[in-house]
């Protein structure tokens, strides 16, 4: 089937959403390293099934499932044989030499969803269940009365990496390229009959064993005898590099010689790459087979979450991870760094990650918590006693463009870091987990924790107060006859961000005694206690630095410090404090401002975006916010608020998609 006319109908299908009570986490295989829950009936009572219409209307979806299958004449999203009210999931595994990745998508009328399928789609039955396939067969899409089932694969590159690997199934390694300078003169005829392949007989040619009936073993073994029949000439051969290259060319024809032999090689690394592509494509198929037939008749389990089963209406996505070190210990760069470094642990201490997307009224929230051990709760508990200091409060306004506040206990981190940094990467072999083991120790002997946090207390807050024009500096260059130049220092007006940035020390010495030295080195010039670097290239935000009753600042706004400095700043009250105070980290974008910040900095836009991006200016503040640990978990809170101006914030973003499509057909 034509891959892309498959995409085009699975998408169409999928998005529109998933009518009676079925649940099917029940499908969802048990040792899934995560899964999703898509809400259907909370999607659509917060949405218009007609406006989701007319979108896909001007999307051209209706027209071309109705232009490849003439029997759908239909233009409505709830004709698509999909349960728009019950919930989907998607659901995804790997190991060692196979990445799965999943849906479980309800069905409300088999006829009708079959109807949406293009007619030239070959249908075949595989596993007892009608089935659709992408050309290379790595994405099966099989369905029956009640369920449409997706299943994908995409093989692990470090497993085929494997040297035992690569022979067993008989993969052939890339020609290399010869960059030697002192290579002789390239041949008159370049000889590439190692690579030679019988054209006809191609993996993707091989009848394969039937995995219902086959064990895992007997799959791949199947796989495994493909592979040898396609390269039976080539099955222990190492193949030669390419004939050398000179260093030189000077004629004509060396240069010929040289594209010639480039032409060759790089015709040869193709034939190289497809041939061992289609040995992993056909794994591919074969695994995809076994564990759908696996999956069909209950062997892989059943997942279990009381939170997806039970989801509100205004819970539109939920997601769901076990421990991270379960993912990690396969996606490690082991050709990179196993052979060097050994295998580090993994063990984050993180048991278990959840997230929600919810709707409350305009608002679209996005909660989440990750789950510690006992180990780790226990640390980060301490790290994050930490508030932020009041004073900062007074230099954050209602027209900043946005600020972030991240607040942790200094002396309890740096208390941790050894145990936490020895969690992470301990167990690593030989050398490199002797060193670091010594760094460890070092550091816990070493560093004084106290002293430390005295100098940094852990409280930073980053205000960006928007864009300025300023005149700034930068250096020309002029040239004379000779074309001998010398540097020029100019000024011109620029737009720059303006930002302040402080953190408190109760212990300054230590910044006093760097700046006295930068300024005998004339590194840093004292502006009656305010300092600004001297460097050799003009940076347009180099901070000026002023420490001033506790706190040091950082700023490229040399007038905001001054005015600091001889407590002339006028603060105003902010809705921010609360914000602040209440949270150990918070991050906030004052949506309102992006407008006049595009017109200001003369940034393009489309005009089918133009009425959105203009519509910003009447948007709540996008934000995340944590106050750290409760329990053993750490939570956090992102999200924005819509205007006013629709029933729900889903509602809102149809009716914002609704305009953008139009102008977009317009």
């Amino acid at each position: 089937m034509n891959n892309l006319k498959l995409a085009i109908t699975v998408l169409a299908v999928s998005i529109s959403g998933n009518l009676f009570s079925q649940d099917l986490l029940h499908k969802v295989p048990a040792e899934s390293k995560f899964v999703i829950a898509l809400n259907g009936k909370g999607f659509f009572k917060h949405a218009s099934v007609e406006q989701l219409n007319g979108i896909f209307k001007r999307a051209g979806i209706f027209e071309k499932i109705m232009k490849d299958n003439g029997s759908f004449q239909s233009e409505n999203i709830e004709e698509f044989g999909i349960d728009l009210n019950s919930k989907s999931y998607l659901h995804f595994n790997v190991n060692d030499s196979l990445q799965y990745f999943g849906a479980l998508i309800p069905l409300k009328d088999k006829g009708q969803f079959e109807s949406t399928l293009p007619e030239d789609s070959e249908i075949e039955l595989i596993n007892g269940l009608n089935s659709i396939q992408t050309d290379d067969k790595t994405i099966r899409i099989s369905w029956d009365q009640q369920t449409l089932y997706i299943l994908g694969g995409v093989a692990m590159d470090n497993y085929f990496k494997r040297e035992d690997i690569r022979q067993k199934y008989g993969m052939l390694e890339n020609p290399e390229y010869d960059y030697a300078e002192d290579a002789a003169a390239v041949p008159d005829t370049l000889d590439w009959e190692a690579y030679d392949y019988d054209e006809e007989n191609t993996v993707d040619t091989i009848i394969l064993a039937d995995p219902e009936s086959e064990s895992v073993e007997e799959v791949e073994a199947a796989v495994e005898e493909a592979a040898e029949a396609v390269i039976e000439e080539a099955e222990a051969s190492t193949i030669p590099p390419p004939p050398a290259l000179p260093d030189d060319f000077e004629s004509v024809d060396s240069v010929l010689e040289r594209d010639k032999y480039q032409d060759d090689y790089y015709t040869q690394y193709s034939k190289v790459t497809n041939h061992n592509d289609s040995i992993k494509d056909v794994f591919v198929s074969q695994q995809l087979d076994a564990q759908m037939a696996r999956l069909l008749s209950g062997e892989l389990g059943s997942y279990k979450s009381k939170k997806m089963g039970s989801m509100k209406d205004n819970e539109l996505i939920h997601f769901e991870m076990d421990k991270l070190s379960n993912l990690m210990e396969y996606y490690y760069p082991t050709d990179i760094l196993y052979g060097y470094m050994g295998r580090p642990s993994f063990d984050y201490g993180y048991e278990h990650i959840n997230s929600t997307l919810l709707v409350d009224g305009n608002k679209m929230k996005w909660l989440g918590d990750v789950t510690f051990d006992k180990e780790m709760a226990k640390y980060y508990k301490e790290i994050y006693q930490k508030k932020i200091n009041p004073k900062f409060l007074r230099y954050v306004n209602d027209d900043a463009l946005g600020f972030l506040s991240f607040n942790v206990n200094s002396e309890a981190y740096i208390k941790h870091m050894p145990a936490i940094v020895n969690k992470f990467y301990g167990g690593m072999d030989g050398k490199i987990g002797q060193i670091m083991d010594l760094f460890i120790t070092a550091f816990d002997i070493v560093v004084d924790e106290k002293a430390v946090a005295k100098v940094f207390k852990g409280d930073n807050l980053f205000v960006l107060n928007g864009v300025s024009q300023k005149e700034v500096k930068y250096i020309d260059y002029e040239y004379d006859e000779d074309y001998n130049y010398k540097e020029i220092e100019k000024t011109k007006m620029e737009k720059i961000p303006d930002y302040l940035w402080m953190f408190s020390s109760d212990d300054t010495r230590v910044f006093e005694k760097i700046l006295a030295i930068l300024i005998t080195e004339n590194r840093v010039v004292d502006h009656d206690g305010i300092y600004e670097a001297v460097t050799n290239e003009i940076d347009q935000i180099a901070p000026y630095i002023l420490i001033d009753k506790g706190i040091v600042f950082l700023s490229n706004n040399m007038e905001q410090l001054k005015q600091i400095k001889s407590n002339s700043y006028t603060p105003s009250a902010s809705k921010y404090s609360s914000i602040l105070k209440k949270n150990k980290f918070s991050l906030v974008l004052n949506t309102k401002k992006i407008p006049s910040l595009i017109d200001e900095l003369d940034l393009p836009v489309h005009r089918s975006m133009d009425a959105e991006i203009k519509n910003l200016s009447q948007y709540g503040d996008f934000y995340m916010i944590s106050n750290g640990m409760k329990g053993d978990r750490f939570l956090w809170e992102a999200g924005v608020e819509f205007p006013n101006e629709g029933k729900n914030a889903v509602d809102y973003l149809i009716n914002t998609f609704d305009n953008i499509s139009k102008s977009l057909k317009d």
